[in-house]
């Protein structure tokens, strides 16, 4: 996972985020074989540490199998794509961690773009219409009508598709939200990118 710069058309030069602008938050996968694959955000959570322990103070971003809960909340959404080998979650900034380091971790998930189900997806929510929208095909959203109650987690087709994808833990940090009347006391740091498997 890459942060990207404010206008989305490079890697940010700074970790640090006013708070209430946007985070946008690339991730790709590689395609290796002639096999296309969907990159999907299963879980995304927020926390002040860069490895997750059982008594971490976290903030709920992505939950349910693919479901942008900060944007229920927020104005948090998925970008379209350009391409479906990768993803960009356009995360409004929040007041959990402010004025320390913030790591996103995220469980990324590449799969069979033909294959979407409650558990295989990416899920915003539209406040102008008031419902969820599935981000790969808006026709498909009643996929997404699960977002506001607990999604099956198993997929229609079984076992025997989970050899059509791939897991992957990534963690995206450290970030400072700063409040902007701050910002001007904080000394920006480098961006740093740090991967788990």
């Amino acid at each position: 996972m890459l942060l990207l710069n404010e206008r989305i058309t490079a890697v940010a030069e700074t970790n640090v985020i006013p708070l209430g602008s946007f985070i946008p938050i690339w991730a790709t996968v590689a395609q290796e074989s002639h096999q296309p694959l969907l990159l999907l955000m299963e879980e995304c959570v927020a926390a002040t540490t860069p490895e997750l322990q059982a008594n971490s103070n976290v903030y709920p971003i992505i939950t349910n199998k693919g479901c942008l809960l900060d944007s229920e909340k927020g104005n948090s959404m998925f970008l379209q794509r350009y391409h479906s080998s990768a993803i960009t979650l356009y995360l409004q900034s929040f007041k959990f961690g402010l004025g320390e380091e913030v790591y996103i971790h995220c469980k990324l998930l590449a799969w069979d773009p033909e294959v979407l189900s409650e558990s295989k997806k990416a899920c915003h929510y539209v406040k102008e219409n008031e419902r969820w929208e599935l981000l790969d095909d808006p026709m498909q959203s009643s996929i997404c009508d699960c977002c506001s109650r607990t999604c099956n987690t198993r997929s229609k087709r079984g076992d025997e598709w989970e050899s059509n994808g791939f897991r992957h833990t990534s963690v995206l940090g450290p970030l400072i939200i700063m409040d902007p009347s701050q910002q001007n006391t904080q000394n920006a740091s480098d961006v740093s990118i740090a991967d788990q498997d």
